[in-house]
């Protein structure tokens, strides 16, 4: 069985760059436009990984933190991704449950892909 990967972000570009990389190397690609359809397809899915962006229409990435109670996903990582730099923001994401909180801008799909690597074998 394939890892799968609910990526969370409201850039269409993005969103198709990732799910291409990310299916390239075998996972299998949900999305969401939004931190709404981000939890439903948290529900529908139960993805091994989220790549969650923070900026988003409708409902924010920390509304979605806020709003998923991590017990019932406990083979999910979320790993939060944004241009935000602010210490504040990741000491809250990952207190309501983030595994990793990394700057957009400088992650390449290489890095994401290690990334992603590092949070599913911390298993």
């Amino acid at each position: 069985m394939s890892e799968s990967i609910l990526i969370v972000e409201d850039e269409q570009i993005l969103q198709d760059v990732y799910k291409l990389v990310l299916s390239s190397k075998g996972y299998t690609v949900h999305t969401a436009n939004n931190g709404a359809e981000g939890l439903m397809q948290l529900a529908a899915v139960k993805p091994n990984v989220v790549l969650l962006d923070i900026f988003m229409p409708v409902m924010d990435g920390k509304e979605f933190m806020r709003n998923v109670d991590m017990s019932e996903y406990p083979d999910t990582r979320i790993i939060v991704y944004t241009n935000l730099s602010d210490t504040k923001t990741q000491e809250e994401m990952l207190e309501l449950g983030a595994s990793e909180f990394v700057l957009k801008s400088s992650m390449t799909p290489r890095d994401l892909l290690m990334l992603i690597e590092k949070v599913t074998s911390a298993d």
